[in-house]
């Protein structure tokens, strides 16, 4: 019974779809779908930026020359803890590169009551996190948890800033595997070229110094961290910035008792010296037989971190190479296919920081992708942006920027920097509208400033044997072999040929 119901059905389909029924409604279907999404044609417009809501900080300082910046913060049960000293890799002694770093990287080891077994349990058990680390500039420590056990961090934290006790089985290890971890870094073409890039620009000044070298490492003794733990980390050098779920007096009742005792003292000079000036632009070619790409970074000393062209600066870099849609990325990967992706940065710091383009390319469009960056360095200081371009970048800059500040980690991060940069104290709240106030002229004027064409630093990694004779076209050829020894210098310089003052 079933089957003769199910035949005769199965029929009147078969004879309906070979009528041009079907058809017709497929194409009415179609023109329908087509009318009711008209709105794809059309990319979606941005939105101006939020303006930021500063929340309310508190800012005061202890007897002792701490300054401490407070947040309440109750969405969620957690205390964010950051800080910073005033001391970073420009504090290294003359011939002791690496010693504030390993000094960093030895705190959470061990101090005069804990092992380093024992911070790691005591953190682990109030679910946070505890961290040192060392900046060009400034070291940072930042420690998290449960808001319920605010005094168990406080606690962990003080002991581990103020009381490292550096175990010599600790340091032996740690040296150890500093080493090791030289060696790889220096199979790798992009920190070579970083590497090279930074001694070049830098010079003698402590910025040129990316890592130490491994005899440097070997050299370090425990009486040296200990000496220079005691001489720069020091609380009248040193910000605390708290985020987190607490009540501000029993919050300032903590810091007082686990931080108060710690005593002042006046900190020692950075070791700075001159820049060294350019003259010319430059090759240094870095020789990686064997190497199926160029790894390429061309730039120059540029401004400090308070400079007032640091906004249009950080703007004028996001329209050249801040992304997928930037000048570099386009023309390099989308239009010729050298990359899979070409970027700039204006790092500001301190004392002056750098400007730099780079890309790693396949080795056979070495040199016709080094010819592009360069015209399009020079493009962004003599061709005025468009209106679409500053827009968007200023936006996606804005949109990031306080992005980050939603989570306890980044507002505690930004507030610190404030603060070890001398910002003004409206930093936070008034970075977007200076940064949407950014003209198309003051691109150009600060491009200008920061990107020497004339006298461009050029740094490639490559195989030499494939690569010299075509860069040698563009200009005169330092070369060095990977462990940063010079093997060939240049007989002349030149100015580049994208031109420039």
């Amino acid at each position: 019974m079933k089957r003769s119901i199910l035949f005769p059905l199965l029929a009147c389909i078969a004879v309906i779809g070979s009528t041009p029924l079907l058809p017709v409604l497929a194409d009415d279907a179609q023109k329908s779908t087509a009318a009711s999404e008209d709105w794809r044609k059309q990319p979606p417009t941005l939105p101006s930026p939020r303006a930021f809501s500063m929340p309310a900080v508190e800012k005061y300082t202890l007897p002792n020359g701490l300054t401490v910046e407070l947040v309440e913060d109750s969405r969620v049960p957690w205390t964010t803890v950051t800080m910073g000293i005033r001391t970073g890799v420009v504090n290294d002694p003359p011939g002791h590169n690496g010693l504030v770093s390993m000094v960093t990287d030895m705190m959470t080891e061990g101090t005069k009551t804990r092992t380093s077994k024992q911070i790691a349990d005591q953190i682990d058990y109030i679910g946070g996190a505890i961290s040192t680390s060392a900046g060009s500039d400034f070291t940072y420590i930042a420690a998290s948890g449960l808001s319920q056990y605010n005094d168990r961090l406080f606690n962990l934290l003080s002991d581990v800033t103020l009381n490292p006790s550096f175990p010599e089985d600790e340091l032996k290890l740690k040296k150890t595997n500093k080493i090791q971890e030289l060696t790889i870094h220096r199979g790798k073409p992009e920190f070579l070229v970083e590497e090279r890039f930074a001694e070049v620009v830098f010079g003698k000044h402590p910025y040129s110094v990316i890592t130490p070298k491994p005899q440097e490492v070997e050299q370090i003794t425990r009486d040296q961290l200990v000496k220079l733990h005691a001489e720069h980390f020091l609380p009248n050098d040193a910000i605390l910035v708290v985020v987190g779920d607490f009540k501000k007096p029993d919050m300032k009742a903590l810091i007082a008792k686990t931080f108060g005792g710690w005593k002042a003292g006046t900190a020692a000079k950075s070791n700075v010296c001159e820049f060294p000036k350019q003259n010319g632009m430059m090759i240094h070619l870095v020789d990686r037989p064997g190497s199926v790409q160029s790894s390429l970074k061309l730039g120059n000393l540029a401004i400090k971190r308070k400079d007032p062209d640091y906004y249009a600066s950080q703007v004028m870099s996001q329209v050249l190479g801040g992304g997928a849609i930037s000048r570099l990325f386009q023309n390099l990967r989308e239009k010729n296919g050298y990359t899979y992706g070409a970027y700039s940065q204006a790092a500001a710091r301190r004392e002056p920081g750098y400007f730099s383009a780079d890309a790693n390319v396949r080795t056979e469009v070495t040199a016709a992708a080094m010819k592009e960056f360069l015209s399009e360095l020079n493009r962004v200081r003599t061709e005025k942006v468009s209106d679409k371009e500053l827009g968007t970048a200023k936006s996606y800059m804005v949109g990031v920027f306080q992005l980050g500040l939603e989570t306890q980690g980044g507002l505690a991060q930004r507030l610190l920097e404030g603060q070890l940069y001398e910002l003004p104290d409206d930093y936070l709240e008034k970075y977007g509208e200076r940064v949407m106030a950014v003209t198309s002229d003051e691109v150009s004027k600060v491009a200008n400033r920061i990107i020497d064409t004339g006298n461009l630093v050029v740094c490639v990694v490559g195989d030499k044997a494939k690569i010299q004779a075509d860069l040698e076209k563009i200009g005169p050829l330092t070369i060095y072999d990977t462990a940063g020894s010079l093997v060939q210098k240049a007989k002349e310089q030149t100015k580049s040929m994208a031109g420039g003052d």
